[in-house]
């Protein structure tokens, strides 16, 4: 059994983070699925010409004994239209909802107004972004929206709402009629407990079978339509087949069927091949800004020129001359901005 499992690992399509990978996947990728599902959970109308500009999405918390820990947040963006600029973060969470999340996504919300915090020498102003959850199993625990509340000094209290968009609420028509293809590649999650029985049965394969044929065919027309870029619809596609195949490591006989037909659905489109050339790019100038506000956020707290450089290298893989010229070029510029 355990070879077997091996074997199915070995597979190019198996990733172990292939939950966080998809969600990571169309929200770095696909403007336009992204547009869609943050005006549906937040009940916005984004139009077509919305634009997206994503955020740095590295952070480093420091502990209470001086260590520091890498935290990567599942998004970071904003979305700008007609002139108006919203800052986003949604969370996607695979494991059964238990509340605790809510700690993290107050940890990253935090990090996030920091990093954007508007300071003169007597006043610091942090805004924190529209937060969201979506939670790819079902849970009863879990209601529309979560609610983070703040007590500041003098008792005045704060709050905010956070969205959640539980999958198990969808059906197929609900997905295509609300735009909500995002949620395509984890529609799986609402036959997981069914997996094991179905995989028994000639009958109930071929019916899951017709109705992900039903779902690619929707998309096709959707893409025909221009309601969907073909970008989009081929990460749709290559993303639904590695998240099916990870849920159903077990079920031999869903996966092979199925998976098989998502396998044979795969084209490598010339523009996702266009996109992976440049994403690269974007990787580096992302990694750059990263490093800038790393730099200026130690410098802030009084770190020596010393430790800043030694931190770069260890959190960055950078050799100790290259860490010092990011340090003289952000550190400079935080210094002539104050």
């Amino acid at each position: 059994m355990e070879e077997k499992e091996n074997v199915k690992k070995n597979n190019p399509v198996y990733s172990e983070i292939a939950y966080d990978d998809a969600f990571r996947t169309m929200e770095g990728r696909c403007d336009d699925l992204v547009i869609s599902f943050v005006s549906h959970m937040f009940g916005e109308n984004y139009g077509k010409d919305a634009v997206i500009k994503r955020l740095w999405n590295e952070h480093f918390v420091e502990h209470m004994d001086g260590s520091e820990e890498k935290r990567v947040t599942d998004s970071s963006f904003e979305i700008i239209y007609r002139e108006i600029s919203k800052r986003y973060h949604i969370e996607c969470e695979s494991l059964k909802y238990d509340g605790t999340i809510l700690v993290r996504i107050f940890e990253y919300g935090s990090q996030i107004a920091k990093n954007s915090a508007e300071e003169t020498i007597s006043s610091l102003k942090v805004s924190f972004p529209n937060s969201g959850l979506l939670l790819l199993r079902g849970s009863d625990k879990a209601s529309d929206k979560a609610n983070i509340e703040i007590t500041v000094p003098g008792g005045k209290t704060v709050s905010y709402d956070v969205p959640i968009v539980k999958m198990s609420d969808y059906t197929v028509e609900d997905i295509f009629r609300e735009k909500l293809y995002m949620l395509i590649p984890f529609y799986i999650f609402n036959y997981e407990n069914q997996l094991p029985e179905i995989d028994k049965s000639e009958d109930a394969i071929n019916k899951l079978f017709d109705e992900y044929n039903y779902i690619f065919n929707r998309l096709k027309k959707e893409l025909e339509m221009g309601s969907l870029s073909a970008l989009s619809y081929s990460a749709i596609i290559k993303l639904t087949h590695s998240v099916a195949y990870k849920l159903t490591m077990k079920q031999d006989n869903v996966q092979k069927k199925v998976g098989d037909f998502m396998g044979g659905k795969i084209i490598d489109l010339p523009e996702f091949q266009i996109f992976d050339q440049g994403v690269e790019k974007g990787k580096a100038e992302s990694e750059e800004e990263g490093i800038r506000i790393f730099i200026e956020d130690k410098v802030e707290d009084s770190f020596s020129e010393e430790d800043i450089i030694a931190k770069l290298q260890k959190h960055y893989k950078l050799s100790k001359e290259k860490a010092k010229e990011y340090y003289d070029m952000y550190s400079g510029k935080l210094a002539v901005t104050k």
